[in-house]
């Protein structure tokens, strides 16, 4: 709990979305890395938190949406969303096969799970970065 509210802190301080730091400590205090957090420890408890935390990630993301805004954005969204799928995947899949020697098949699943394209990313990133009404 500690490392993900630091992380957050140090994201709004250092201007960065706070998802990449949090990535970033959950590889660094995994089970790869410094095996200071192992979630098989927790057994069958892990899908209920996992569970628990993506109720309130969606809950909260839909609270934010304006589906104006998006309708009106839906072609530079589509774009951002496939390519910056297809790049994020690739180079995740890399980053987890060369610098944490993951065989290639758990590092694509890696590239695929870190894939953040949903509006609960997608509509912080673009406030925090205050792009333009037209981004096309």
């Amino acid at each position: 709990m500690f490392a993900g509210v630091f992380a957050q802190v140090v994201a709004r301080h250092v201007n960065v979305p706070g998802i990449v730091l949090l990535l970033v400590a959950g590889v660094l205090l995994g089970p790869d890395v410094s095996n200071v957090i192992r979630p098989q420890a927790l057994g069958r408890g892990l899908e209920g938190i996992v569970g628990f935390a993506v109720a309130i990630i969606l809950f909260e993301g839909g609270l934010n949406l304006n589906w104006r805004v998006l309708r009106t954005q839906q072609k530079p969204i589509q774009r951002l969303v496939i390519l910056g799928g297809i790049i994020t995947s690739l180079g995740g899949a890399f980053f987890a096969h060369v610098f944490l020697g993951w065989e290639w098949r758990k590092a694509f699943l890696f590239g695929t799970l870190v894939i953040v394209t949903g509006p609960t990313v997608i509509t912080p990133l673009l406030r925090r970065i205050h792009a333009r009404q037209s981004v096309e």
